[in-house]
């Protein structure tokens, strides 16, 4: 083996063994999914999983689904030369559904969504509820809790600053009692948008999910 090609091969190697990042699911362009917004040089993308079978996909067969939690993954998209900061506790999923009152609802945790999982809180699935944050009895907090809210937590949202000509992607959940149905009148609301340092506000989003459909 020459030197020349010798010192091709070494660094390489070196970094697949110490460096290499771990081989993940293909990123999803935002700007192609039908529930997005975009102003201010910020774009924001909603998609919601509305059937069992992505859920078992993305979260294995112990997931929120069956437990009436909704998760939505979102992305946005920064073209400014500027990062942007996302207030992701002002998040609210907004639910308009008939003759029902309207439902804004906060993210919950990963901590809760694994206690609803585990427990969900009502023996008898008939008798109708109110999607509310944080019902029912906290589960068992075993082996199997730590390690489903261990993975609800890897995915979850939870950087707060989009950076300037890149993206920030993530899960968050919320609790919608099972009414999957109800999503289509829905939207998802981004009250807390600030260009960073100055901390300019930026106009809210409201992401119409009258466009989202199973797939």
């Amino acid at each position: 083996m020459t030197q020349t090609i010798r010192n091709l091969i070494l660094p390489a190697a070196m970094f697949l063994f110490l460096g290499a990042p771990p081989i993940s699911r293909a990123q999803t362009d935002p700007a192609t999914l039908p529930a997005r917004e975009s102003h201010d040089g910020l774009l924001i993308a909603v998609d919601p999983y509305l059937d069992e079978a992505r859920y078992k996909d993305r979260f294995g067969k112990k997931n929120p689904f069956n437990t009436g939690i909704i998760a939505i993954e979102i992305f946005f998209r920064n073209d400014n030369d500027k990062p942007i900061r996302v207030g992701i506790d002002a998040i609210r999923l907004i639910l308009k559904p008939g003759d029902h009152d309207r439902q804004r609802l906060r993210p919950l945790s990963s901590e809760e969504v694994a206690d609803q999982v585990l427990n969900p809180g009502t023996a008898n699935p008939t008798v109708p509820r109110s999607p509310i944050p944080g019902r029912g009895k906290k589960s068992s907090r075993g082996k199997d809790w730590q390690q489903l809210e261990s993975s609800l937590r890897a995915v979850v949202l939870s950087g707060d600053l989009v950076p300037p000509h890149g993206t920030l992607h993530g899960f968050l959940y919320f609790d919608i009692d099972n009414h999957y149905e109800w999503i289509s009148s829905g939207e998802v609301y981004f009250p807390d948008l600030k260009l960073f340092p100055e901390m300019k506000p930026l106009f809210y989003f409201e992401v119409s999910l009258a466009s989202v459909r199973k797939r």
